[in-house]
This record gives structure tokens, sequence and C-alpha cells, in this order.
């Protein structure tokens, strides 16, 4: 008889990895339909010139990060919310805190069988619940729209701080089960945020969950944290 891990290999990882794969390539096709529609049936193309321009600016940042990013998120978001958050995006905002969310609630042990079905899970309903919420957001708040964009409104400078709350929860949640695990991530924020605070997420999250994890592990080696406490 087939072991848990055969099973789960068999039964979940492969299909999943099929499944992703595919419905990646589909959605990179998806992506230049639009351009292409403009192009065949209206005659529309930008410049030659700025085009190039353009696309080396952008290939420059996103090609790096299209590297680091899955790399960083994997361990939390597991195979499957790997391919379904790269495909709808919020990954850092949304997707990560409710994979972590979801496997605390759960108990599960992160890198676990068990931990990549519950996160698995909990993406796909966090994107159900989001696609309902922002279709009846979008007809709800529609005459609000103006207040939402304008810079320096209440409701604007509100929402700046959903994503700080957001991770301040999270960080709150995970520094009970061991402190000593936030020291250096945190140390190394303030360090950044002294220097420099207006860099982007995307550019100081990947060497913070590095460092993290490094951290994490020098301090296992040494003994100053127990393994039980980390997951």
């Amino acid at each position: 008889m087939a072991d848990k891990t055969e099973i789960f290999e068999e039964r979940f990882i492969r299909p999943v990895g099929v499944t992703g794969r595919y419905t990646i390539l589909a959605a990179v096709v998806c992506l230049f339909l639009p351009g292409l529609y403009l192009y065949f049936f209206h005659g529309l193309f930008p410049p030659l010139e700025p085009l190039i321009r353009a696309l080396i600016a952008v290939w420059a940042f996103m090609i790096v990060m299209g590297v680091i990013e899955p790399i960083v998120y994997y361990p939390i978001l597991g195979y499957g919310g790997t391919f379904m958050s790269f495909l709808v995006g919020n990954i850092l905002n949304l997707r990560v805190p409710v994979s972590a969310t979801a496997q605390a609630v759960a108990g599960t042990r992160e890198g676990s069988p068990e931990a990549e079905i519950v996160s698995t899970l909990g993406i796909a309903g966090s994107i159900i619940a989001n696609e309902a919420v922002l279709i009846i957001g979008v007809i709800l708040f529609l005459p609000f729209i103006g207040e939402v964009q304008g810079s320096g409104t209440a409701m604007a400078v509100a929402l700046d701080q959903v994503l700080p709350a957001l991770f301040g929860a999270l960080g709150a949640m995970m520094l009970v089960r061991n402190y000593k695990l936030g020291l250096v991530p945190i140390g190394m924020g303030l360090v950044i945020a002294l220097i420099k605070d207006d860099l982007p997420f995307s550019v100081t999250i990947p060497p913070m969950v590095l460092v993290s994890v490094l951290s994490a592990r020098f301090m296992y080696k040494k003994g100053w944290v127990k393994g039980d406490t980390m997951m």
C-alpha cells in the first residue's frame, strides 16, 4: 500500500503541476491578446524606439523579480498556492497573509503535505472571496471613487495604512512563538527605514526574507531557538 507521501505526490502535486503550468501559459498568451487586437483590427502600434526603451526598463526590473519572488514566497505559499498567486496577483498584501494565517489556524507544520493543502485551499478561497468583494465593492463604491483616488483625502490616507497594519498583526502572531526570530529582520527593517524610507516593498522584502531565513538557521544551529518554535 502506498504511503502518505506517494499518495500526496500522485494525487495532488502532479495534477497541480500540470494544471498550473498550462494555466500560466494560457495567461501569458492572453496578455498579448489586447495588443494584438489593437494592431490587427485597428492598426494601432506604438513607435518602435519608445517601445524598446520601455521594454528594457521594465524587463531589467521584472526579470530579477520574476526569479526572486517565486523563491522567496514559495515556502509560505506552497506549490499550488504559488501557481494561483502569481496568476491572480496581490501576493504580498493578500495571498501570503492568507496562507500564513490558514496554516497557523489549522496548526499544520510549514513544508508538510498538510500545510501544502491548507495553503492551497486558503488561497483558493481568498481568490473567490476577493473576486466577489471586488464586484460588490465596485458597484457600491463607484459614487465615492473620487474620494478614494484623491491624494490626501481621509479615505486615501486610511487605505495607505492597511498593508502595514496587516503585516504588523501577522508579525505579532509569529513573534509570539519566538521573539528571537524577529530581532534580526526587525532590526534590518529599522536600519533600511532610517537610511532610505521610500524604497518599494518589492525591493526591501526579498533581502529581508533571505536575512530572516539565514539568521533563523544560524540561531537554530547555535541552539538559541528550538525547531518546534520555528513553525
